[in-house]
């Protein structure tokens, strides 16, 4: 389904984010590495750089997984009360995010809508024309069955913790719980049908690969120390 003539169709919005979240996160992770080697007896500013870029490459699968899940509707809805809580410059995040998943799922109200729509009425809304006796204007729901994104976010998290962790000898048996948790996060977002279950299915491929690094990592350790 197309947007209104006028309205943005939102892409500009989802290809700035997933790019942004990929080069801060992947740039962080290495800025992380460059501090532990330069300065290995002081380990805070590089621990808090990798914290930062693992929660980026988190942000990245959220925002890989929202914009393909979601139709062009859909999308230019969620960007829309996005770029309406932008111009008015209150900073609250949370709020805009809320707002902009109810619109993308056709649960804001007509009133609710021209409200976000005063805070830049030169950004059309892209759903159409809003009808006064309409419960609920926008898209439709994403996804059938239960809302696990938090669950899988966090099995994502965790997971890419755990392969950070493993690929640094002196630390890799880090690696384990945090692969353990995030495996069994990963089976709560995957096990039932609904929003979360494909990052789920992202996180239990990197916390497996992530175990295998650790058991090479281990290897590598046992044969080097037979040998010296």
């Amino acid at each position: 389904m197309t947007t209104p003539a006028g309205a943005s169709s939102g892409n500009g919005y989802w290809r700035g984010q997933i790019w942004a979240t990929a080069l801060l996160g992947v740039g962080m992770v290495a800025c992380s590495v460059v501090l532990f080697l330069a300065d290995p007896d002081e380990p805070g500013r590089g621990l808090l750089t990798a914290f930062g870029g693992l929660l980026f490459l988190t942000t990245f699968g959220w925002a890989v997984d929202a914009a393909t899940r979601s139709d062009p509707r859909q999308r230019a809805l969620f960007a829309w009360a996005v770029a309406q809580h932008e111009a008015a410059g209150h900073g609250n995040d949370v709020l805009a995010l809320a707002d902009a998943a109810r619109a993308r799922d056709g649960a804001l109200d007509a009133e609710r809508i021209r409200a976000l729509q005063a805070l830049r009425p030169d950004n059309p809304y892209p759903g159409g024309p809003l009808d006064d006796g309409a419960d609920s204007v926008g898209g439709e729901p994403d996804d059938a069955g239960a809302n696990r994104l938090g669950i899988a976010l966090l099995a994502l998290f965790f997971a890419l913790t755990g392969l950070y962790c493993s690929c640094w000898p002196s630390v890799f048996v880090l690696g384990w719980p945090f692969q353990f948790i995030a495996s069994i996060l990963a089976v709560v977002a995957i096990v039932r049908p609904g929003r979360g279950r494909r990052l789920g299915v992202v996180a239990a491929i990197v916390s497996v690969l992530g175990t295998l690094v650790t058991v090479g990592v281990l290897v590598w350790g046992v044969v080097e120390g037979v040998g010296s």
